[in-house]
């Protein structure tokens, strides 16, 4: 009991769990029995609250066991933290992480194999082709769905301008990332001499420029509108309007009106893959439907399921029958039937996903370490894929020179070095490294880049 009673008055003791509670990562539960240890031996009373132990247990005691207590005091609040946002948004994370699995697949297959071996034309490449445009709109809504429901309101209504500033440094972030990428030249002086079908492949659209197009939006649209109500209609209206904009918007010729790097956002023209119009409505569908689950209550999983079927189904059958009545040559590109279409697939497949979980609970941490390491995964999967702009990889070496089985080896080893490293390096980073070396190691990768971009 008088274990009990100890253990009870550390954990209300503030200093020796401050450093917990103010860590990014959640827990370092060395430094934390560090500070706990620390205040023990300042002030034992203060730590084991009216208890006279030390009389009676030697410093050394004394001080392991107050260790001990917030080792464990940290790690049960971590797992119960854990617990609860994996029952939130486990869902979310493990379609997204499924969907990168198709996208690292299709990257490596459609860049190293043999055209005349992935013939989209005929089965089972022509369901394999179909499913690789759904897994950017699955990206997409899941985004947007994760900005509304971390999206923290004042209880005046108002939303942390603090939130706002981090998740427009987000958006610049995704654009240097995705533009650097795809960077023509070694050094950034080189760029005003380059040809322009180099500058315009430079400035075409890609999923991270879109993404930071679209959450630069939503950060507006949420300073304007902060309140929840509000949001969720503003999110609704932007949907509707770039989904219905879309077939108006591609009838022009934009790149006779503005510049290349404005004009690839708007237009499949230069070589744009996911263009503002009609992508951006997949990731305004999730932040409209993360804000309705928001109002309704995360915490049960019946609610999400219900309302992504629902509103699957609905749009699905929008999708169907528009396609039906006012057939395109290409509905999903310029059509708001193939949007309606893809995002009630990308519904469906949340779905389908929250019901097979409860088969793979073994795997549920790695799926959920990899769906929020998203950014990491794309980054590194395209490195090993096509090289920087200082080293080539196999891609630039062979393009579409291998057979379909040496592709799919390539798919695997490329795949398995990708979370390989992911894995690791979470690993590390959660039990070797502290935080002020982590920005350490921010802060040199920032400046060896800006070296030799620069130099």
């Amino acid at each position: 009991m008088r274990a009990l009673r100890a253990l009870s008055c550390v954990q209300e003791s503030t200093p020796a769990f401050a450093y917990c509670g103010k860590s990014k990562r959640g827990c370092n539960s060395r430094a934390y029995a560090r500070n706990a240890e620390g205040a023990a031996s300042v002030a034992p009373s203060a730590a084991f609250g009216e208890i006279d132990c030390a009389p009676k247990l030697s410093t050394a005691i004394h001080r392991t066991f107050t260790k001990c207590a917030a080792i464990l005091h940290c790690r049960c609040t971590c797992f119960l933290a854990m617990t609860v946002s994996s029952r939130r948004l486990f869902e979310l994370d493990a379609a997204k992480f499924i969907a990168m699995l198709f996208m690292m697949t299709g990257h490596v297959l459609s860049a190293l194999v043999q055209p005349e071996q992935l013939d989209i034309a005929r089965p089972p490449w022509s369901l394999w082709h179909w499913w690789r445009g759904i897994t950017a709109p699955v990206f997409l809504t899941i985004s947007g769905i994760l900005f509304s429901l971390t999206l923290r309101r004042t209880p005046a209504a108002t939303i942390e301008t603090a939130l706002l500033r981090r998740r427009t440094l987000r958006a610049i972030q995704l654009l240097a990332i995705g533009y650097l990428l795809v960077l023509p030249v070694r050094h950034f002086y080189e760029l005003p001499f380059i040809e322009e079908s180099a500058w315009n492949a430079f400035v075409q659209v890609n999923i991270l420029q879109l993404i930071a197009a679209s959450l630069l939006v939503l950060v507006c649209t949420a300073l304007f509108f902060p309140r929840q109500r509000a949001f969720e209609r503003a999110t609704l209206v932007l949907t509707l309007g770039v989904a219905l904009l879309t077939p108006l918007v591609h009838q022009i010729q934009w790149y006779d009106h503005m510049p290349a790097a404005l004009a690839a956002y708007l237009s499949y023209d230069g070589g744009s893959l996911f263009p503002v119009f009609p992508f951006a409505a997949y990731m305004f569908a999730g932040a409209w439907m993360g804000n309705l689950l928001s109002r309704m209550g995360t915490d049960n999983q019946t609610r999400l399921r219900t309302t992504a079927l629902i509103a699957g189904g609905v749009l699905l059958g929008l999708g169907i029958s528009g396609a039906v009545l006012f057939p395109s040559a290409d509905i999903y590109r310029y059509t708001p039937f193939g949007v309606a279409i893809r995002e009630g697939v990308v519904l469906i497949f949340i779905v389908a996903v929250s019901l097979i979980l409860p088969l793979v609970r073994p795997i549920q941490s790695l799926l959920v370490l990899f769906g929020k390491q998203g950014l990491s995964i794309y980054v590194l999967h395209l490195i090993l894929l096509y090289g920087t702009p200082w080293t080539d990889s196999i891609a630039r070496l062979k393009p579409n020179a291998l057979s379909l089985g040496e592709g799919m080896l390539a798919a695997v080893v490329i795949i398995g070095c990708t979370l390989g490293t992911v894995f690791m390096y979470d690993r590390f980073r959660s039990y070797l490294v502290r935080p002020s070396v982590l920005r350490l190691v921010r802060i040199g990768t920032a400046v060896l880049l800006g070296w030799l971009l620069l130099a």
